[in-house]
């Protein structure tokens, strides 16, 4: 009985990298557009919305943070 060929990316917790990229992308995106309402609310004292966009952000650099050690760092070359 022959032994199964190793994964191309064996310590990665995603496997293909399409998931990986738009994962990435999809977390990122939020990010910047919190970024974006948050720097509109900064501007413009017609607008307030801290109340969200801060904790959107905090959520935002936790999860990217996370997503970058688990996932990201996984599948860097050393």
């Amino acid at each position: 009985m022959s032994t199964p060929l190793p994964s191309q990316t064996p310590n990665v917790v995603i496997e293909s990298p399409k998931v990986r990229k738009t994962v990435r992308t999809v977390i990122d995106v939020i990010g910047a557009l919190a970024f974006v309402a948050m720097v509109v609310d900064q501007a413009s004292p017609a607008v307030d919305i801290a109340a969200i966009t801060v904790p959107v952000l905090a959520g935002y650099g936790a999860l990217r943070s996370v997503f970058g050690f688990v996932v990201d760092n996984r599948n860097t070359p050393s």
